[in-house]
């Protein structure tokens, strides 16, 4: 009787056959593409660390056609035994809590050979060019960041070499960028969004969560793929605050101390961003948004009988992935018409009936504050019209989608609450403002207040926080607030209307998570209603409450 072994069995004895025979398993050279040499126009006028705009002249060298995918990378680590990192930020929530375990061949968001290797590091991504130029003899290294910005322009005259707009519809044909599938995937899993975060994201669907194996989407104009997202890509250069030091000839610039090294193009998780746009990140910095592909001076080697079976293993790769996509279902068109109104207390959503016959239900998203990135509120809603019950004073958004098969559509118009006047003398919570700039909501880590303003780095230098009051009676006030910071801080002035009243200064706490009330000079405030707005003069502070009493 004849016996076949499985697909999938038949691929783990091709993985593991070199290790079972005892062999070191030789390297996969990449499969590269010949850029030719010529002159281009380096950085841009619009960013302070991408300039002084400059020409570089390059030589004739090669590239990656496709980012280094785990395959490969994992004949490095069979080979040499490199310790690669075992935490990463990975999960899609880490982005906030830090590196949670998880590496190269074992996390949350890899589960294809043929992904590119993330949670690698530089140091990791060194290692294996390093590995790779001393076993095949051949000068492999990481790309420059001329090299990269070269050839991501493509030698064309638009933007980006797909057009201009990059959130245009028609970007889910060329990049791996973030879309309505990551979207939809980001509030299943963690109830968070795009929306209000970063830059946003693209209006179509490219049917990768996260990053893609690796070219499925068109090339640029010199046969690359994935050039502008996908994963962020390591370059050799020690990063610099700008191109001060930069070369004509497009060579790495190189330092005994390198604090940073150069991070060039977007990701999965990001809308693709400017060419000229620079990063950086530490050596040992692992996280899933970076990858890294090979640069080689001169024409692109012939390609190896090792390579020419991992080009035929990645092309039925990329033949079962493409129709795994082809076989997704189509998502909802976006709800219309969605209004909102006050009564008794409620807010009330109404929108147009979804005109698709197989429409699940509809979810209603509302954020935290005004500005703030959404969060499901409710589910498998069947009707056209919803009543908040639980809203707080603070001006909220609301947005609602259609569902069919647990695929939820772009995001309806958004409408917002028209915000409460609050009594003075009197507690106002910090997220309460009518307008916000410059920080946004988030919970509060202890049991007083439930929600602060905040930011990246707390809030920001020049955030604005205006609120409605309406001050009972003509007097000076005594201005308290609750508040978190690791440093002394120039704090912000108060204006009411557009008159200010003084400056009031934030002292540290000891950090983000120790909250202190503290008390500034007191301020005189006229009878009626006002504008009352708090302008930040410095970063690295939070604001759980405010308060204003009589003296």
């Amino acid at each position: 009787m004849k016996f076949t072994l499985p697909h999938s069995t038949l691929l783990l004895l091709t993985i593991c056959a070199p290790a079972l025979a005892g062999k070191t398993p030789s390297p996969i050279e990449p499969i590269m593409v010949t850029l030719p040499p010529g002159s281009f126009i380096m950085g841009t006028t619009d960013n302070k660390n991408s300039q002084p705009v400059h020409t570089v002249t390059l030589p004739e060298f090669s590239l990656g056609k496709y980012e280094v995918t785990v395959r490969e990378y994992r004949r490095f680590v069979e080979a040499t035994g490199f310790v690669a990192p075992q935490e990463c930020y990975h999960q899609l929530d880490s982005w906030f809590i830090g590196s949670t375990p998880g590496s190269w061949d074992n996390n949350s968001l890899t589960d294809n050979e043929f992904q590119p290797a993330i949670c690698v590091s530089w140091a990791g991504a060194k290692a294996y060019v390093d590995w790779l130029a001393r076993t095949t003899g051949k000068p492999y290294r990481l790309p420059t960041e001329a090299e990269w910005e070269y050839a991501a322009k493509g030698a064309v005259q638009t933007r980006f070499y797909f057009g201009n707009d990059p959130k245009h519809p028609s970007v889910c044909q060329y990049e791996n960028t973030a879309d309505l599938s990551g979207e939809n995937a980001l509030q299943r899993t963690t109830s968070s969004t795009y929306v209000n975060f970063v830059d946003g994201f693209a209006d179509c669907v490219d049917h990768a969560t996260y990053a893609s194996v690796v070219g499925m989407y068109q090339p640029n104009p010199y046969g690359l793929h994935d050039m502008l997202s996908n994963v962020a890509e390591l370059m050799g250069d020690c990063f610099e605050d700008d191109y001060q030091n930069a070369r004509s000839d497009g060579k790495a610039l190189s330092s005994e101390q390198c604090d940073r090294r150069a991070v060039r193009g977007s990701s999965w998780h990001w809308n693709i961003w400017p060419v000229t746009r620079r990063g950086s990140q530490p050596e040992n910095f692992a996280g899933a948004a970076e990858g890294f592909r090979v640069a080689l001076d001169g024409p692109a080697p012939k390609s190896s009988k090792t390579t020419q079976h991992f080009k035929k293993q990645l092309a039925f790769a990329q033949q079962q992935e493409q129709s795994r996509r082809d076989q997704q279902f189509a998502y909802p068109m976006p709800v219309t018409g969605l209004t909102l109104s006050q009564s008794h207390g409620n807010t009330v959503l109404s929108w147009d009936p979804s005109p698709e016959k197989d429409i699940a239900g509809y979810r209603i998203y509302r954020n935290q504050s005004a500005g703030s990135m959404f969060a499901l509120m409710a589910d498998n809603v069947i009707d056209t019209r919803f009543i908040d019950a639980n809203a707080s004073p603070n001006v909220y958004e609301y947005t609602v989608v259609a569902v069919r098969r647990n695929l939820q559509s772009n995001y309806s118009n958004v409408v917002k609450t028209p915000g409460t006047v609050f009594s003075i003398p009197g507690r106002i919570e910090a997220e309460y403002a009518h307008a916000i700039t410059g920080a946004n909501s988030a919970r509060t880590s202890d049991i007083d207040g439930r929600f602060n303003l905040t930011g990246g780095n707390g809030i920001a230098e020049d955030a604005q926080l205006k609120y409605q009051v309406n001050v009972s009676q003509s007097g000076h006030y005594r201005l308290s607030y609750r508040v978190a910071g690791p440093r002394d801080g120039k704090g912000f002035s108060v204006i009411l209307d557009e008159k200010p009243l003084g400056e009031h200064a934030v002292k540290g706490t000891g950090g983000f998570h120790q909250w202190q009330t503290q008390q500034g000079p007191r301020i005189f405030l006229s009878a009626g209603q006002h504008t009352l707005t708090l302008h930040s003069h410095d970063s690295h502070w939070k604001l759980n409450w405010l308060a204003l009493d009589s003296e």
